[in-house]
């Protein structure tokens, strides 16, 4: 079942290796990971970017959301993806997330965790399957 979710990561590429880390940890459960650091066209053109990543969160059946070093290109993926409907599981460091209300607001679940990420992840999959 797990093998045909789709999954966009929405995060900082600050976070390089932590997204990296997360990407192969849902990949070697079976998901299809966009990764944008590592799957969306490396060009100048912002309009190549920015329809490349907005197709992926459509196709997408859920954004994990990383909420460390995070500013206003993740709050546009999570509102995007709040908009479509699509569940929003998110990562945090700390409770710093809940000053910004609509990000908060949108959440489906969080955690502090990365393994327990993945472990909400499919929580929620199965719940809704």
């Amino acid at each position: 079942m797990t093998k045909f979710k789709k999954i966009f990561i929405s995060s900082s590429l600050k976070n390089r290796e932590l997204n990296a880390k997360i990407a192969k940890l849902f990949e070697k459960k079976g998901f299809k990971v966009y990764l944008p650091q590592r799957d969306t066209p490396q060009t100048d053109d912002v309009k190549t970017i920015f329809n490349a990543n907005v197709n992926a969160i459509k196709e997408s059946n859920i954004i994990v959301a990383v909420l460390i070093n995070h500013g206003h290109d993740l709050a546009f993926e999570i509102g995007l993806a709040y908009g479509l409907g699509k569940p929003i599981i998110a990562l945090a460091s700390n409770t710093d997330y809940t000053k910004d209300e609509m990000i908060a607001g949108a959440l489906t679940d969080i955690t502090t965790d990365v393994n327990e990420l993945l472990d909400k992840v499919i929580g929620h999959i199965n719940e809704n399957t």
